[in-house]
């Protein structure tokens, strides 16, 4: 699902964008490492959900593996190639991993706990940079590999860095528009459900969620790298009315380390 969106539901969000810049500035075509993913889906009786990912990292002249994400370049342009001298344009097609869910044990909220549980999904899409000295636009449309529903979303980010093979970070902001199958599926309540734990009855719309990210890596040598990524969203009123929903803002938080080879 999106994961920094669902990305705004969870940014796919979360941290994939920021991977992604944090990959590209690899010069080995392989790395590998961990990260600590921590994120608060704004579920009643759930403070945070907390966990760590592996992540392999491939660079190729079009595919490519970025943590929780894998993509095909449809233009892809040689490495050597000077900045100066790119097409700003790029296309690729991605396959992206959405470390959101929602599990009934995880609340101390006894009607929370009688729901069923929403598991973590995976998302095709079709991703657009325009790059620019003023910033990376970025526009992705994708759909729910489960056939949950579809997403669109588009973002500025500006880079700030004195030395790009050193350190960047990177404020971002963007909006994730979210189809109701989606938003239904992680905070809908059915019929059935409804009966067992005593919450209204509820399905939800389309949604769209604003959300502002700080991205930004470190390399400590050749070898050694280390990304960070904060995302905070603020939830649609077709997510926050759901009896499931406490709260309208969500924030996710990645912390990665990574080795190149």
């Amino acid at each position: 699902m999106t994961y920094s969106g669902i990305k705004t539901l969870t940014q796919r969000l979360v941290c994939i964008g920021g991977l992604s810049l944090f990959a590209t500035t690899a010069h080995a075509e392989w790395s590998l490492g961990v990260a600590g993913i921590s994120s608060d889906g704004s579920f009643r009786g759930i403070d945070r959900d907390t966990f760590a990912v592996p992540l392999i990292g491939y660079e190729g002249e079009r595919v490519y593996f970025r943590g929780l994400e894998a993509g095909y370049r449809l233009n892809p342009q040689p490495r050597n190639t000077p900045p100066a001298q790119r097409s700003p344009h790029e296309w690729a097609i991605v396959v992206t991993a959405a470390p959101f869910r929602f599990r009934p044990s995880d609340s101390d909220d006894a009607q929370m706990q009688l729901l069923d549980s929403r598991s973590f999904s995976a998302e095709l899409a079709i991703d657009y940079k325009y790059r620019t000295p003023f910033g990376v636009a970025d526009l992705r449309a994708g759909q729910d590999i489960r056939g949950n529903g579809h997403r669109l979303s588009g973002s500025y980010a500006y880079p700030i860095s004195t030395d790009f093979r050193r350190w960047q970070v990177s404020p971002a902001v963007g909006v994730t528009y979210i189809s109701s199958g989606y938003t239904d599926y992680y905070y809908g309540v059915s019929a059935q459900e409804s009966i067992l734990s005593g919450l209204p009855e509820y399905s939800s719309q389309d949604a769209f969620n604003p959300f502002a990210r700080v991205s930004g890596y470190y390399r400590f040598n050749e070898s050694w790298s280390m990304f960070g990524a904060f995302t905070g969203s603020r939830l649609s009123s077709k997510i926050a009315n759901s009896p499931m929903a406490e709260g309208r803002y969500i924030n996710s938080v990645i912390l990665a380390v990574s080795y190149t080879f």
